[in-house]
């Protein structure tokens, strides 16, 4: 086998040296017009590509992107040290509620991190964006200093950066995507730089920048996420918008699912003072049923169904009916409100004077807000899941955290049955154990592994699903986010798909999640009854904020561009 090597290996003065078979390259030039270093040149003679080691970081993307596997990069990636998330545990968490994560503490700490990225000429950070946020600019307009041009660059495609910046999973979206990432070495920080940059700037006024919308009346079935993508969308077109919300507040999920000490209630409510000063009309207490969309139709020319996945889980084990047995939903609220009144969890089940042991079922990301908030109101916080836990598809710095403050995770256990205490409510919980050799592989019970523990509340959160009645409604909800066939030839040639499980991504493959996104987003710019368009949990079962945010502002285009008239006014 023919070898071409950059340089003899003797002069390397760097850590990296690529390896190039000159049997296998075709002279494609995919590796070098997307090198961002120009390591990465062309023999002209005999039209193989050469390398210069000298150049090389290690990012890899010249392996990711060769189409016949001709490149090989030896050593470590060459990067500066990541900025670490600062941390705030209060020492005494009773009824405290104060934001743990904390953004960077300057500009130039933000402009140290911003330094660090690559400026990708075919960014993979941005197919790993649900929203597609221009990251490579608006982190190199953070570099120079310019805070303004950065939020500006971000408003383009979002909405609430100051909401996803905080809430978002970044490790399995844009930084797992991020070059470094699929190098192997530490990412960006492009979460914490977004964060730096909203929490700098401000929330603007929403302005009208296109008469697309004028004269036209859509309403909104939610106002959470998706909902909020889609008016300010609609808004900033001219259009007239209606947002009709079942609870007596508008924000859905960002207002009562998650925590104040991980989302601030007055980071929360940004987005909502915003649309009402730019002239949203809120209808909170109105409840839309999936019977009366036409009726709803009628009056609009347009609208988006963005309600959010409200049905929880049954719990199908016995004792699943006692006193003391909720889901996640109804305890986040009740959680909320008590840590707003200063209360205490042995309060609220009629054990005072004693410590109340709460059993939550699941430990994905709601599971550890429910038991972080359990913990805040004097109880002790047990989760339980019967996956392995190399393959919860839990946030790690959320698990940590919660460990942290004293919340027991039990992987590799799942509850047998729940039996009666005092006074009829929920008081034993049977607990047995698993096993599971494959993330994909559906975990088994070990039989004769039981333990009994004593519980005074137990809480379902092992997730969520779509109201029956709106999926019979909205006939091929909810899409699923998976794709079939060959990817699109943009997404093989960027090298996002090449499988590479990063340990900082928790080993999953972001590539293949990404694209699966793509489904949903592209199905949000279409109507699924007339004139009706679905976005977010609506559309896809449960999603991230960011999902369903982008989501409801493609449905928001799609009808922009369409322009539907009720037939009265056609």
């Amino acid at each position: 086998m023919t070898l071409t090597e950059s340089r003899p290996s003797d002069e390397l003065t760097g850590g990296c040296r690529v390896t190039v078979l000159s049997d296998r390259c075709a002279g494609c030039q995919e590796c070098l017009v997307r090198c961002p270093t120009g390591a990465i040149g062309i023999d002209p003679e005999r039209w193989v590509v050469v390398a210069d080691d000298r150049a090389c970081v290690g990012c890899r993307q010249c392996e990711r992107t060769c189409p016949f596997s001709a490149i090989k990069v030896h050593g470590a990636a060459i990067t500066t040290e990541r900025r670490p998330v600062r941390l705030s545990h209060p020492a005494d968490l009773f009824g405290d509620t104060s934001e743990i994560r904390r953004g960077f503490a300057s500009l130039g700490e933000a402009m140290a991190e911003a330094s660090r990225c690559l400026n990708c000429p075919d960014p993979t950070c941005v197919r790993g964006c649900p929203a597609h946020n221009n990251i490579p600019a608006f982190v190199e307009a953070v570099a120079a200093g310019d805070l303004h041009g950065a939020y500006g660059i971000l408003r383009a495609t979002t909405v609430m950066p100051d909401v996803c910046s905080r809430v978002c999973d970044q490790s399995t979206q844009c930084e797992g995507a991020c070059s470094w990432s699929l190098a192997g070495a530490m990412p960006v920080a492009i979460g914490a730089l977004e964060r730096f940059v909203a929490d700098s700037v401000g929330t603007p006024p929403l302005e009208v920048d296109s008469s697309m919308g004028e004269g036209m009346s859509i309403g909104i079935v939610g106002s959470g996420p998706a909902g909020m993508g889609a008016a300010f969308e609609l808004l900033a077109a001219g259009a007239d918008v209606t947002v009709y919300e079942a609870d007596d507040h508008p924000g859905g999920l960002l207002r009562w699912g998650i925590p104040d000490f991980t989302l601030p209630a007055a980071v929360a409510e940004r987005p909502w003072s915003t649309l009402l000063e730019a002239g949203a009309k809120l209808r909170c207490g109105v409840t839309i049923s999936a019977g009366s969309l036409d009726d709803l139709a009628s009056r609009h020319d347009a609208v988006i169904v963005a309600h959010g996945a409200g049905v929880a889980l049954s719990l199908a084990v016995p004792g699943a009916d006692l006193p003391g047995v909720e889901d996640a939903t109804g305890f986040l609220h009740r959680a909320k409100n008590a840590l707003d009144d200063g209360g205490r969890l042995d309060d609220l089940i009629g054990r005072q004077g004693q410590v109340a042991t709460v059993l939550v079922l699941g430990a994905g990301n709601t599971a550890m807000d429910v038991a972080r908030s359990a913990v805040r109101l004097g109880a002790r916080a047990v989760c339980v899941d019967w996956m392995d836990r190399r393959f919860a598809p839990v946030r790690p710095d959320e698990l940590a955290e919660a460990e942290s403050e004293g919340v027991e995770v039990r992987f590799s256990t799942t509850l047998t049955r729940l039996e009666a205490g005092e006074g009829g409510r929920v008081g034993h919980a049977v607990l047995g154990r698993t096993t599971q050799k494959e993330a994909g592989v559906r975990p088994e019970i070990i039989k004769g592994a039981e333990s009994t523990v004593e519980v005074d509340l137990v809480i379902a959160a092992m997730g969520y699903r779509n109201d029956p009645e709106f999926v019979a409604a909205l006939p091929g909800t909810p899409v699923r986010k998976v794709t079939d066939g060959v990817a699109d030839r943009r997404w093989q040639a960027s090298g996002i798909l090449s499988d590479r499980r990063s340990t900082f991504a928790h080993g999953r493959p972001v590539g293949r999640m990404a694209l699966g996104r793509e489904v949903t987003l592209a199905d949000s710019a279409h109507p699924y009854r007339e004139r009706t368009w679905v976005a977010g949990d609506a559309l896809a079962g449960p999603s991230t904020v960011v999902e369903a945010m982008a989501q409801g502002r493609r449905a928001a285009q799609a009808i922009l561009d369409h322009h539907p008239r009720r037939p009265a006014q056609a």
